[in-house]
């Protein structure tokens, strides 16, 4: 396990909030010269004050040229030694039939669902095997969900669809990127306090919030999967909500948040 990372360049996605902040400070503080990705630079400038060690880079994950231009930035100090890609979306719109035509997802939320949280995933990964192998291997760590591994009442069936897409992408690359001294795991959490949550349609109660896997809990994990030299596949949930998913049956006050 590494526990110093001094010396060493990190590449965090989605790092101007929720998990990706969390990790971009616990690998900072290691001693990581981390690169913080996002789409705005006030909020990236934001996360940066909090360690000397980040560097804020404007990029969207959905266009390969935003990529290009924010991984030039990243090469200047050096090959990538990891990657921890946590940028992604939900939106309030995520049914397939509900009484409000407002909550059915459009082909817009199709569009940009697919394109950030499924082909976000692919650029990025194709963005840094090269500079990787070449220097000799990598490790890369995405956050997928248990969205993509059962039922989900919360999340809306393109979430989750893209979600599947993105558990069936690592499962099948893993053994590839390996070949080229690159270790590849998924990391999937279950319901989190993220940023995300504020586009549900139906917002939690803060008594749900306070029993959700917390940011700082997903950045302490990400920083122990970036951390290895083998291959992980990790599933963490809050201690109410089974594997699988939120069957309906779940206690009050967490049923009221399914707004179906």
């Amino acid at each position: 396990m590494t526990k110093d990372w001094s010396d060493k360049v990190v590449i965090v996605t989605g790092g101007a909030g929720g998990m990706g902040q969390a990790a971009a400070q616990r690998f900072a503080a290691a001693g990581a010269k981390t690169f913080i990705f996002g789409r705005t630079l006030k909020s990236l400038e934001a996360t940066a004050v909090l360690s000397s060690n980040m560097i804020p880079v404007v990029c969207d994950v959905a266009s390969s040229a935003s990529i290009a231009g924010a991984m030039e930035v990243v090469l200047e100090a050096g090959a990538p030694d990891l990657l921890v890609h946590t940028a992604g979306i939900n939106t309030a719109d995520r049914f397939m039939a509900h009484k409000d035509p407002a909550r059915i997802a459009s082909e817009e939320t199709w569009k940009r669902m697919l394109d950030i949280n499924v082909l976000g995933v692919v650029n990025m990964i194709q963005a840094v095997v090269k500079p990787m192998a070449d220097a000799g291997g990598g490790r890369i760590v995405v956050v997928s969900s248990t969205a993509g591994h059962g039922f989900d009442s919360y999340a809306g069936v393109p979430y989750t669809a893209g979600k599947w897409a993105v558990h069936g992408l690592l499962f099948t690359a893993r053994a590839q990127l390996s070949a080229h001294g690159i270790v590849l795991s998924e990391y999937a959490p279950g319901e989190a306090n993220t940023p995300l949550v504020d586009q549900r349609p139906v917002l939690p109660t803060e008594e749900h919030r306070s029993a959700m896997i917390q940011a700082e809990d997903c950045g302490e994990t990400l920083f122990f999967m970036g951390s290895q030299a083998h291959s992980m596949s990790v599933i963490q949930l809050p201690v109410y909500q089974p594997f699988g998913g939120m069957p309906p049956e779940i206690t009050a006050p967490w049923l009221a948040g399914m707004g179906l």
